[in-house]
């Protein structure tokens, strides 16, 4: 008589490797998928301002002091009433609570200030491409996608790795940048030589 051998004490054990290794599984691809946005979320907040970005400043139930105003290349706008104010190197919050102060020490009581970027600084692109120069900044685009609206590499090119070159909150940083990295108005990428 051929049968069917039952051993007990291997099947729960088999079972619950299985579904610790698929638990572990679902937790790795829960992280990974949280994590990209997470981190292009941080990048698009940490912007910091510069010249050539145009700014949309609204002060609430103030129009005589709204409008639009370009950051000009010393890093300043000029605003009605208040005149030059430093806005290179802040972030929009940073800018927005600086007008606000400002207003409510010398000009209104309880303003309400907010800031939209209409047109952000263009990036730059340098070395082993096609086209290189400035461009218009595109939302969402990375370093790929920006490397083919300079032209393309050039047959010598590096085409692992890029060095970028961006503002931070330290002033300009300097690092060796995947393709697949966020580009920022402002950003210069720069393709390098490969040796061979």
């Amino acid at each position: 008589m051929v049968g069917t051998v039952y051993i007990p004490s291997l099947r729960p054990a088999t079972a619950r490797a299985g579904w610790r290794a698929l638990f572990a599984l679902a937790c790795l691809f829960v992280i990974g998928v949280l994590a990209a946005p997470a981190h292009a979320q941080v990048e698009a907040s940490e912007y910091y301002l510069g010249p050539g970005d145009k700014l949309n400043v609204t002060v609430f139930g103030h129009a005589d002091l709204s409008g639009e105003f370009e950051i000009d290349s010393a890093g300043f706008i000029s605003l009605p009433l208040m005149g030059q104010i430093e806005a290179a190197g802040r972030t929009v919050r940073a800018l927005q609570g600086q007008l606000e102060e400002r207003l409510d020490k010398e000009f209104i009581v309880d303003p309400r200030v907010s800031i939209e970027v209409r047109n952000f600084r263009p990036f730059f692109i340098l070395g082993q491409v096609n086209k290189p120069g400035s461009y218009p900044y595109q939302s969402g685009i990375d370093i790929r996608q920006a490397i083919a609206i300079g032209g393309g590499f050039t047959r010598r090119a590096k085409t692992d790795a890029v060095l970028l070159i961006r503002r931070t909150a330290e002033g300009k940083v300097r690092y060796q940048a995947t393709l697949d990295v966020p580009v920022l108005p402002g950003d210069t990428i720069e393709v390098e030589r490969r040796l061979f």
